[in-house]
Formats: C-alpha cells, sequence, structure tokens
C-alpha cells in the first residue's frame, strides 16, 4: 500500500502550510491535490500554486513535486494508494476527513477540467469515476445528489472504493493507451 512516506518532503509542506493560517490547506486536502496530479492531468511545480490559489516557496513545490512523483511511481509499480484519512464518508474531522480529501483531490480535477472530461468520453466513464468524490467533497449542490447522500450504505462503499477509482483513472491517464 503506497502511502506518502517521505518524512522531510511531508514536513517542509506541512510546516509551510501550518504557518499559513486557516486559509491553508490541510495535510488531508494536500493529499488529495497530489493523487489527482499523479493519477491525471500535471503540467509541472506551478501546478500546485495554480490549484491552491496562493505563491509556494520553490522548496515547498519542488517537495510537492517530488512527493507526486513518488506517490506516481509507486502506484504505477502496482502499489495501492493509501488515503490518510478514514474512508467513512460520514465522519467529520475539520479538514481531515474524507470530504476534505475529495475537495483537494477535485482542485487539481478542475485545473485541468477539460482534459479529465473530454469529448471522447460519451459514455461518462470519467463523470462515474469522479462521482464519489464530488457527491462526497460536497462541492455540487445537485439535489439527485443529496438523494444518493441519503443512501448511506451506498455512500459508504463509493468512500470506500475511492483507491480502486484512483487506479482506473491512473490506468486511463498514464496506461499504454492513456
Amino acid at each position: 500500500m503506497t502511502s506518502i512516506a517521505n518524512p522531510q518532503l511531508k514536513d517542509t509542506v506541512t510546516r509551510y502550510f501550518a504557518d499559513q493560517g486557516e486559509e491553508a490547506p490541510t495535510w488531508v486536502e494536500t493529499h488529495g491535490l497530489l493523487c489527482a496530479f499523479a493519477v491525471g492531468p500535471y503540467q509541472g511545480p506551478e501546478d500546485f500554486s495554480t490549484a491552491l490559489e496562493m505563491p509556494l516557496p520553490e522548496a515547498v513545490a519542488a517537495a510537492l513535486d517530488e512527493l507526486r512523483a513518488r506517490l506516481l511511481t509507486d502506484t504505477l509499480a502496482g502499489e495501492r494508494i493509501t488515503l490518510p484519512c478514514l474512508l467513512d464518508p460520514y465522519q467529520e474531522d475539520d479538514g481531515n476527513d474524507l470530504a476534505s480529501w475529495c475537495a483537494g483531490f477535485l482542485s487539481g480535477v478542475f485545473l485541468y477540467e477539460q482534459q479529465w472530461f473530454t469529448e471522447d468520453d460519451e459514455d461518462d466513464t470519467m463523470a462515474n469515476w469522479l462521482l464519489p468524490m464530488i457527491l462526497i467533497s460536497g462541492v455540487d449542490e445537485d439535489p439527485e445528489l443529496d438523494e444518493v447522500w441519503r443512501d448511506e450504505k451506498l455512500v459508504r462503499q463509493m468512500g470506500r472504493g475511492i483507491p480502486d477509482v484512483l487506479e482506473e483513472i491512473l490506468l486511463h491517464f498514464q496506461g499504454p493507451e492513456g
């Protein structure tokens, strides 16, 4: 199971964000963003500043880039991504819960929305893969999603399935035909 296990790089990132106040992302939100850039479109370290809507010192951007690269390498080697939070969509922990991870992930998706949702995706595969993150993050206030949210068994199943969805997305973008 792959988790970001480089304490020095993680410490560089978390210390910087801790000094930025309440507007800075938590480690769980940051991990979500790292996963989006590991499995999906990514141009370079400047993407982190853009997605987070805040300037980042070069050392922090480099640490994020290295963490993303390690996550990608481990995942391509067959390791399963381990999220730094419980996979329980109904557990709330102010920035350290699955909803926060999903919000961080979606900030990476929205940065390259056109690449994530192409016209070639006629069968809505990507929308289906991203549905758990959209639902759990709460970013979309669609009444139909409210109905789905009430089905706790289904939503919990969706939450537990996020690591598998990440593998599918990775294969879509990074696989032999991606």
